[in-house]
Formats: structure tokens, C-alpha cells, sequence
């Protein structure tokens, strides 16, 4: 009935007061030109968590702390012309040792941005999604 359904993990990674948001590059199938957070699909054998941090070295090349688990939730979204179904772990990290030197964005990102909860009004950002606009607003810029 799903058969595009996965586990994926967001990473709302805080250094310094501020959030890092990336952009997908435009060759990307899943939400090309798209500011986001770090995110990723949990592979079979591993759990959320143990995602989270596979997908933090994969996509921005850190090595992370969990500070908290922010959200569980259920997302209906498209690929291309195909509906995909995912379940998604937003995770609360910082930096391993607030070491931020080794940050380098994998090919599925064009751009980075270091925010503040003001900067999330900047219509740069329009395109990221309501649910992580929430999660930062309500969350993490407290």
C-alpha cells in the first residue's frame, strides 16, 4: 500500500546559539533547491539514532553529540512524480567537542547557512518546511 515508506532522520545541529541550515542541490530528486536541515533515510540494520549519526559524517562530514530527540512524526511527501512516506526522528545536536573545523557539505547540498531565530523570517528561507520552522521556533530558539 506504501511502497515508498522509510525512516529518516533530520539533524537540527546547534553551535554558537545558531542552527545550520543546508540547501539541496539542484541535480537532487528529493526536494531540489530546498533549504533543510541535514537529513537522511535510516538504513535496515541500524536504528534512528544510529542513523542520525552515520548521516551527520555523510552529509556535513561531523561527528555529533545528542543533546535530545525534538520530534517523532509522519510525513507524506513526493519525489520526482512519486508520493513518499517516511517517518521522521528530529534530533537536537552540537558539534562533538563544539569542533565545527571538519564541517564540509556532502555533493546533495549547494549551500549552508549558520541561523537565528530571526533570520528564519528571511524570505531566503521560504522554502523550508513548516514542520522544521515549528520544531525550531517552539523547540530550540525557545
Amino acid at each position: 500500500m506504501y511502497p515508498n515508506y522509510r525512516i529518516s532522520v533530520e539533524i537540527i545541529l546547534l553551535h554558537e546559539g545558531k542552527v545550520l541550515l543546508t540547501k539541496r542541490a539542484e541535480h537532487c530528486k528529493v526536494a531540489p533547491n530546498v533549504w533543510n536541515v541535514p537529513a537522511g533515510k535510516v538504513k535496515y540494520e541500524e536504528i534512528p539514532v544510529q542513523g542520525l549519526y552515520r548521516e551527520a559524517k555523510e552529509e556535513i562530514n561531523l561527528d555529533v553529540e545528542l543533546l535530545e530527540e525534538l520530534s517523532v512524526r509522519n510525513l507524506r511527501s513526493k519525489s520526482g512524480d512519486d508520493d513518499i512516506y517516511r517517518v521522521v526522528f528530529t534530533y537536537l545536536v552540537k558539534p562533538k567537542n563544539d569542533n565545527i573545523s571538519s564541517l564540509k557539505l556532502n555533493d546533495e547540498h549547494s549551500e549552508l547557512a549558520w541561523i537565528t531565530k530571526e533570520e528564519l523570517n528571511n524570505p531566503r528561507y521560504e522554502t523550508l518546511h513548516s514542520d522544521i520552522r515549528n520544531i525550531l521556533l517552539t523547540k530550540v530558539f525557545k
